[in-house]
């Protein structure tokens, strides 16, 4: 609160770009703290939103770009291991739903994270990546920021619970997405 207070908007930036680098606290805190001090001080709501929003997509680009041009080298190293048919998988995967696949990450906690780094090793269009990753970003910026606007006392409870479904929710989507494929490796197994 005091760095806040000292440095105002710049430091809402500089909070959600370190974020995206492994800073131990969640995105979700982040962007509904910026929400609580438009609440509890001085602070303007639409300037604060928009610092809070490009800290987080100037961080998702550095991790886009860090992916495309040091990435291809770890993807590389890891396709001579096991990890050679997943790695293979989810690049089909991302070039054929790759849409979906960025804007969706967002709403996934430790996803959200990886995401940037994956796309941009995958070598995934930038201006498409940017049009999904900055829609999907704002929408996601939107959610958290009012939601510390809206509960400025107890936003903190209300992320631990939302950090929980979320957690639940991705670990369920992974799990229909290991059983489908799974499902379809047996499939075609019993074809041959």
């Amino acid at each position: 609160m005091e760095i806040v207070k000292e440095y105002g908007y710049i430091s809402m930036f500089i909070f959600n770009w370190l974020l995206l680098f492994g800073m131990p606290i969640p995105n979700e805190v982040a962007a509904a703290f910026s929400g609580v001090l438009t609440e509890i001080s001085y602070f303007k709501p639409v300037y604060a939103f928009i610092s809070a929003y490009l800290g987080l997509i100037t961080s998702n680009t550095f991790a886009y770009f860090i992916g495309r041009f040091f990435g291809q080298k770890l993807l590389d190293r890891l396709s001579r291991t096991w990890l050679e048919k997943p790695i293979e998988k989810f690049s089909g995967f991302l070039q054929k739903h790759g849409e979906i696949a960025i804007s969706f990450s967002f709403f996934l906690p430790g996803i959200r994270w990886a995401m940037p780094y994956v796309v941009g090793a995958n070598k995934y269009p930038f201006l498409k990546y940017v049009f999904y990753a900055y829609t999907a970003g704002f929408v996601w910026m939107m959610v958290y920021f009012n939601l510390g606007r809206t509960f400025p006392y107890a936003y903190n409870s209300i992320l631990n619970h939302l950090q929980g479904f979320l957690i639940s929710l991705s670990v369920a989507v992974i799990a229909v997405l290991v059983a489908r494929y799974l499902y379809k490796e047996r499939k075609d197994r019993k074809r041959y």
